[in-house]
């Protein structure tokens, strides 16, 4: 018998444009290792890429874009179903409202997470850091267009990723 490999479900969520699908492609398609396989596969709705690492295989749900006009999602199949998100933020912008509530949610509910504050190569709002210091978020800054920051939060996110026991 071969070795059982664990799943695990991540979301990238964050509003439209924020360079989601651009942040799995660095952290994930980039000059992949021997023993990292990158496949996307097709499922009814959307894309999802699944991710094979030694001992561990990663189901990445493509996107879930949140806004203003959603209502937090949680009977969206991409958040009943992951074990861990990751919230990709503009760091030109600051946080919108939903934005906040989806960090309260993960934070109450003790939803892992971590968020990606992309787009650093145009300047960070340093009042978007200061909300984010205020809620006591993990948070990276990150450049997926000049690949900035990008082998730090890959780091971290692993070391974050629950293991089979927590999940």
């Amino acid at each position: 018998m071969g070795t059982s490999v664990s799943s695990l479900h991540i979301s990238f969520v964050g509003r439209a444009n924020v360079g989601k699908s651009r942040l799995i492609d660095c952290i994930f398609n980039e000059g992949n290792t021997n023993s990292t396989k990158f496949q996307q596969v097709e499922t009814e709705s959307k894309t999802e890429s699944v991710i094979t690492l030694p001992n561990r295989e990663l189901t990445i749900a493509e996107t879930v874009i949140v806004d203003e006009k959603v209502e937090l999602g949680l009977t969206n199949e991409a958040f009943s179903n992951s074990d861990f998100f990751i919230l990709v933020l503009d760091a030109r912008e600051e946080l919108f409202n939903i934005e906040t509530k989806l960090i309260s949610y993960f934070q109450k509910e003790r939803i892992p997470f971590l968020v990606a504050v992309n787009k650093i190569e145009y300047g960070t709002n340093p009042h978007l850091i200061s909300e984010l210091d205020a809620l006591e978020v993990t948070y990276f800054e990150v450049s997926c267009k000049e690949n900035a920051g990008i082998e730090s939060f890959k780091k971290n996110l692993i070391h974050m990723l629950p293991d089979e026991k927590q999940i």
